[in-house]
């Protein structure tokens, strides 16, 4: 069974293998493994970041619940929400913008810093 084209052929290197295509398949592997994890390493977010992140988000999506015709008992619901997850967003955004001031690529990645 001829697993190489004839160029393969001349050469020695694969005369002497049983299963020539051990290599490239252990290759193949590794790579398989290795690009995941860099990928991975390459967009790490701050887990203060990621938390300020999420409750921005949530902040804004409260505010858009907003309405004149809710019931009583929703708007006090909203109140209290909103007032436990964005009382004090202001003054961490800007301790984090202090904090990651040198970062420009998270700044530029997050919009909500």
């Amino acid at each position: 069974m001829k697993l190489f084209p004839k160029s393969f052929e001349k050469r020695r290197v694969f005369e002497n293998r049983r299963h020539p295509e051990i290599p490239i398949l252990v290759y193949q592997a590794i790579m398989v493994l290795i690009f995941p994890a860099m990928a991975m390493a390459a967009d790490t977010t701050p887990a203060d970041v990621t938390a300020f992140i999420h409750d921005a988000q949530i902040c804004q999506y409260l505010a858009g619940e907003w309405d004149s015709t809710l019931p009583d008992a929703r708007r006090l619901d909203l109140a209290e929400e909103t007032g436990a997850r964005c009382a004090t967003i202001d003054v961490r955004q800007k301790s984090l913008r202090r904090k990651y001031r040198h970062n420009k690529t998270l700044l530029a990645k997050n919009k909500h810093l």
